[in-house]
């Protein structure tokens, strides 16, 4: 491989976010590792100044300040959203082979690390609520989402069994853009489901799939439509999320 948009040179080592992409993602307020990122989201923010907290403690109960939201393919996917923000330079690949990825114990320890290099900051502003900061450096709630598709990652099934395996962990969250319907079967299988599995979509028939999701397969429509039917076979809360964009999908005659 040799484009310069690559995330890594060579077939025998570890995928790296390459330094200059890098440099972006630590500007957006991102930790990095490896081909993995983490965030702090808008709500973790407001819920340490006691502003409020998002949908999920309000449905589910989850804690919003130890919600960890992160992706395992931070720079890998398989779409070119119309409306995602990132370069699509990055993504270059859409596959994530095992030999190349790190494995998920170490992607969670080291993401922690970052995590809490973006949180130990917020320590310094007296406004803030510091019990609820100290409470945030350990998570007990993790959603697998954030930039890239995460069901891509090989080794999806092991991090998720990972997770569970934490003693403060109480729930996972996983979004998926339904491209990896393989994935979602492997998950099953090996006793992996999370707590919930969210799977989005932006489109109402295939032609608009095909324009706002921009896909790198041939046969992206059949792929998530394969996803949506194994979402009803499986044991564990399922979620159809809407993405709704002004000019696309969000009039009356698109709804009906």
């Amino acid at each position: 491989m040799s484009c310069s948009g690559e995330i890594f040179n060579d077939d025998s080592e570890l995928i790296q976010i390459k330094p200059a992409i890098n440099k972006l993602l630590k500007n957006a307020k991102y930790g990095t590792y490896g081909h993995s990122t983490v965030d702090v989201c808008h709500w973790t923010k407001k819920s340490f100044r006691d502003e409020g907290d998002c949908y999920k403690h309000k449905f589910y109960g989850v804690s919003t300040h130890r919600c960890m939201e992160f992706s395992p393919a931070g720079m890998y996917c398989e779409n070119r959203c119309i409306y995602c923000w990132r370069p699509m330079e990055f993504y270059n690949s859409i596959e994530m082979k095992s030999e190349n990825v790190s494995d998920p114990e170490e992607i969670v320890l080291k993401l922690m690390e970052e995590r809490k290099r973006l949180i130990i900051g917020h320590k310094g502003d007296p406004k803030q609520n510091q019990k609820k900061i100290d409470e945030s450096l350990l998570p007990n709630h993790y959603a697998i989402s954030l930039s890239g598709e995460p069901t891509m990652y090989p080794k999806l099934p092991d991090l998720i069994k990972y997770l569970k395996s934490l003693p403060a962990t109480k729930s996972i969250f996983l979004v998926t853009n339904g491209q990896e319907p393989e994935m979602l079967i492997k998950l099953n299988n090996e006793n992996a489901l999370p707590t919930q599995l969210y799977l989005s979509t932006n489109a109402y028939d295939r032609e608009s799939f095909i324009n706002i999701n921009r896909p790198r397969y041939s046969d992206s429509w059949q792929r998530w439509n394969r996803s949506l039917s194994i979402l009803s076979k499986l044991n564990t809360r399922t979620v159809l999320r809407i993405t709704l964009i002004n000019g696309y999908n969000d009039n009356k005659k698109t709804l009906s």
